[in-house]
């Protein structure tokens, strides 16, 4: 791996789990310390993470960590809302036994995670069980898409698992809806998502706006 690609990674990877938060300056000279690296790999990797849309550069004031309009999160949960139920659906009607019991491992992982407050371990496997669901129904172009949507708010998950008095809300809407794909009940398995991802949505954007002023 390029020296340049795990500057990257690491910006990247200290991004989307809060360690450098949204609307935070970049320095390139006190990064370039901080890796002990040239402020090149350092440039380079803000090229990208720019394109990406990861950071923002302003002109005669450097870069910053994206901050997206909580009105935008909002409306990408809208349509992940929409693709996800449309994928539990999909998965209810498609998903085999074998991996029914993946499933069910993922949301028992979750479960463990979430009441030994391991956020960032409930972080990726939530990640995995939204995205097994998905990959589940065959449809790589629904995958694909949903996939890109989460990207761009992924460095917001920390924040909604971590406002207190939530997390088991979010385990016990997984437990739902594990169960009705395991019935093969698709209505179900769709309502629960949508409802699911349009809470987590709630939960964030309200406190985005009333305690970081998004």
């Amino acid at each position: 791996m390029s020296l340049q690609r795990e500057v990257y990674n690491s910006l990247k990877e200290a991004i989307i789990y809060g360690e450098l938060s949204p609307g935070e300056k970049l320095s390139e000279i006190e990064l370039a310390k901080k890796m002990k690296v040239s402020r090149t790999p350092i440039r380079e990797a803000f090229r990208q993470l720019q394109m990406e849309g990861y950071i923002s550069v302003e002109p005669n004031k450097g870069a910053f960590v994206s901050k997206l309009p909580s009105e935008e999160i909002g409306e990408i949960y809208d349509i992940i809302s929409l693709l996800e139920g449309y994928a539990a659906q999909l998965a209810a009607q498609k998903m085999s036994t074998a991996d029914l019991d993946k499933l069910r491992k993922l949301q028992k992982n979750l479960i463990a995670f979430a009441s030994q407050k391991k956020f960032r371990e409930y972080i990726e496997e939530n990640t995995e069980f939204h995205h097994f669901i998905t990959r589940s129904t065959g449809n790589k172009t629904l995958a694909k898409t949903i996939l890109n949507l989460r990207a761009r708010i992924y460095r917001y998950r920390l924040t909604s698992i971590t406002i207190p008095g939530y997390l088991k809300k979010y385990v016990s809407d997984h437990e739902k809806i594990v169960h009705a794909i395991a019935k093969k009940d698709s209505v179900r398995a769709r309502e629960y998502m949508e409802d699911h991802v349009h809470f987590v949505k709630d939960i964030l954007v309200n406190f985005l706006r009333e305690n970081l002023g998004f």
